[in-house]
């Protein structure tokens, strides 16, 4: 008899991506640890405050040097009229400049000789004119009583004598007086030419001493302003010298402001110096992973047996044949 029996097969398979790495951490001692975390912590510190607070301001002096800059060569309202108002003003020169030159001209003897002429006439030929009147009038006075003792007052004899007489007595005072007026003139040209020569003296005089007064006046000016340059380069020189040192003041905060980040670059530098690679150990570790698909396959199988067969050779191995 035989006899057939049917079972169910599958297949399954396995594929898989298999991962490893491996991290090493490295072993350092705490001492080291303990250096390394500080200075990454004064670094982070200085991360989170405001830049600006490691910049120096300008100095007090500095800022003193730098206004008073700014007020070099400035002009001021004049004390004096005519002299300069600050180290770059020339404005007092120009009209010195410009101003017209000096003339002198001659003085004229005919604009002083009426001066003496006139009371020279009115006292002196004037005078001897009615002095030599009184004079002719004597004589003839005496000359008519002459005659009419005489007898001969008025015949033609005493009319030629009276003539005669009166046409001396014309000559003489023509003469006295035209004399007097020559003398008068001369004397009075002498002076008037005295007086024209003082007054051309003068006029030179003047002129000169107006140029004198002129080239006096630039030369306060020049001294002035030479003062006013002396003090501006003496300001200059003191604005210099207040600039240096509140440059050097401004570098001393400048070197404090930045003593953290000096500090700190000292810290990092003497840190990098250290030799902690010897101190320093490594342990590592491996760890795996993976990822994967399975797929499986099934079929049904079926066998079959005769059961006296399977019988016989059972009996058979039980005795052992």
């Amino acid at each position: 008899m035989s006899l057939k029996l049917g079972k169910s097969k599958s297949k399954t398979t396995n594929t898989f991506n298999r991962t490893a790495s491996t991290t090493t951490t490295p072993i350092v001692p705490e001492w080291g640890s303990s250096l390394v975390q500080g200075a990454a912590g004064h670094v982070a510190n200085l991360l989170g405050q405001d830049a600006s607070k490691f910049v120096a301001p300008s100095n007090a002096l500095q800022n003193q040097a730098a206004a008073g800059a700014a007020r070099l060569g400035e002009t001021y309202p004049r004390a004096t009229p005519g002299l300069p108002s600050g180290p770059a003003d020339m404005s007092w020169l120009s009209p010195h400049m410009t101003a017209d030159t000096p003339f002198a001209s001659g003085g004229k003897a005919y604009d002083y000789v009426d001066r003496y002429l006139n009371p020279y006439l009115t006292e002196v030929v004037d005078a001897s004119a009615a002095d030599f009147d009184a004079n002719a009038g004597q004589v003839r006075a005496q000359q008519a009583l002459d005659l009419a003792g005489s007898g001969a007052f008025g015949g033609s004899g005493a009319a030629l004598t009276q003539s005669m007489t009166e046409g001396e007595l014309a000559r003489g005072r023509a003469t006295t007086l035209s004399g007097l007026r020559s003398r008068a003139y001369e004397q009075a040209m002498g002076a008037a030419a005295g007086d024209a020569d003082r007054a051309t003296q003068a006029r030179i005089a003047n002129a000169q001493t107006a140029l004198q007064d002129r080239a006096q006046r630039v030369g306060f000016g020049f001294q002035a302003q030479n003062q006013l340059l002396a003090a501006d380069a003496n300001q200059r020189e003191n604005l210099g010298l207040q600039a240096q040192i509140g440059a050097g003041q401004r570098e001393i905060d400048q070197q404090i402001r930045q003593a953290p980040i000096t500090h700190g670059q000292q810290v990092v530098a003497m840190l990098n110096g250290l030799p902690l690679s010897l101190f320093t150990g490594q342990q590592q570790a491996e760890t795996e992973s993976s990822t994967g698909t399975s797929k499986t396959k099934g079929s049904n199988l079926e066998f079959g047996f005769n059961l006296e067969e399977a019988a016989n050779a059972a009996a058979k191995a039980a005795m052992g044949v």
